[in-house]
């Protein structure tokens, strides 16, 4: 396998990228304009990386090189935020897909040679709420380039299904290649955070779940209401912003009434309640703080123990919720790598995905059947209602739990072990 760079030096095995003379140019980013953000660039865990760690060989050069080798090769984009951005589908954007790919890598793809890898292996997002097929498609007609020479990595485990159906709604003959990936369950947890703490006795635990939120999305926000109206998030480690300290646009109350109605349909006593509850929790506890009171940062890579000592199980709210998506990052790994079980608020089957992978979970102590569940209203209440029937156990009957699932912790903590997932890395590879 050979990867072309446009700007190769800090390119080489074992460390894949860092800034260079040119700055932090990169694939994708040619002649890119001064005053725009750079779209492209390093995700964590990258490919090569990857390939790395296992030993796959390959072969990094220049672009200009493989032109001259005329050797068939890779152009690997790695896309970084939202999906407005790389597309440049905002209003604001003066890029498209490829508008940034250099002359050469654009003319060996228009030959046959160099086939484009758009990487979004870390990211799940909804291809159909965003066009992202409708949008390559565009791009690689508007640029004489054949549909064979593209080729594009999601972690959006359900996306072959998805082209599938919008192909069938496109009705183009004409078919890139789509491969479901995720990158992050190959990050290395043990960096982020080296010392964990495996308190078989639970002898600091004191708190029933922990339950972390930076970003404040809509379903988060339903969420976090329909739990607190229902008393439930007493005596738990749960963080969550005020309008002020948050990170990103706050959504009104008008928009979470909308969200209880028109997307979760609810009852309107759940609603009313919910609503209710938001009104108080706005008004006399934002933000919730657990370890950190600074709200800008994406802790993405960092993780800390005691919040997994002081409970007893994680409530997961993913970025993820109810689009055409089937996604698990990071927020899922963490308390695995902690001995930690836990539920999931994300899309449906992450359970299920997981038990594909050899991941065990908990339906021996906690109602599952969520997790089979497509209509997101039924399955968010079917979520705070288990979470109601757990905190009704006394801490003492927890500590005898969390006794119970100790062989299953220790099965998981090894699962997440990179060399045991290394099969679905090959799998990847031989699709490319």
């Amino acid at each position: 396998m050979i990867f072309a760079f446009d700007y190769p030096k800090g390119f080489f095995k074992k460390d894949i990228w860092r800034p260079t003379e040119h700055g932090d140019k990169f694939n994708g980013l040619d002649d890119l304009p001064k005053d725009q953000y750079a779209w492209y660039g390093p995700a964590p865990p990258h490919l090569n990386e990857l390939l790395d760690e296992f030993n796959i060989d390959y072969k990094i050069v220049s672009t200009q090189q493989a032109v001259r080798d005329k050797k068939p090769f890779y152009y690997l984009l790695e896309t970084q935020g939202p999906p407005e951005g790389w597309l440049g589908t905002w209003s604001s954007s003066k890029n498209t897909l490829l508008s940034g790919i250099s002359h050469d890598a654009l003319k060996a793809a228009q030959d046959k040679l160099c086939k484009i890898v758009l990487w979004s292996a870390n990211e799940g997002y909804d291809p159909f709420q965003f066009k992202i097929f409708d949008r390559i498609h565009e791009e690689i007609h508007n640029l004489n380039i054949d549909s064979k020479q593209f080729i594009f990595v999601s972690a959006n485990l359900n996306i072959q299904i998805l082209y599938g159906v919008w192909r069938k709604l496109d009705n183009t003959g004409k078919v890139i290649n789509v491969i479901p990936f995720n990158n992050e369950i190959f990050d290395d947890y043990s960096k982020m955070q080296p010392i964990v703490k495996f308190d078989k006795e639970s002898s600091e635990r004191d708190k029933y779940f922990l339950l972390l939120n930076r970003a404040p999305r809509i379903h988060r926000m339903a969420f976090i209401s329909w739990l607190h109206g229902r008393d439930l998030l007493k005596n738990t480690l749960t963080s969550y912003p005020s309008k002020e300290l948050a990170p990103f646009p706050f959504s009104k109350k008008s928009h979470l009434s909308e969200y209880f109605r028109h997307h979760l349909h609810t009852s309107k006593k759940i609603k009313s309640d919910s609503m209710m509850a938001w009104k108080d929790l706005s008004e006399n506890h934002l933000p919730l703080v657990v370890d950190v009171e600074e709200w800008q940062t994406n802790h993405y890579g960092t993780s800390t123990d005691w919040l997994y000592t002081k409970t007893f199980f994680s409530v997961i709210t993913e970025s993820i919720y109810s689009e055409n998506s089937l996604f698990i990052d990071e927020k899922t790994y963490k308390p695995i790598h902690n001995y930690h079980p836990f539920i999931i608020l994300g899309t449906p089957h992450c359970l299920k995905k997981l038990k594909e992978w050899g991941f065990k979970t908990f339906s021996t102590w906690i109602d599952e059947s969520y997790d089979e569940e497509f209509h997101p209203g039924i399955r968010m209440e079917m979520i705070v209602n288990e979470i109601d029937r757990l905190t009704k156990l006394s801490i003492s009957e927890w500590k005898s739990i969390y006794k119970e699932m100790i062989p299953t912790l220790i099965h998981n903590k090894k699962q997440l072990e990179n060399s045991e997932n290394k099969h679905l890395l090959d799998e990847m590879v031989k699709k490319l």
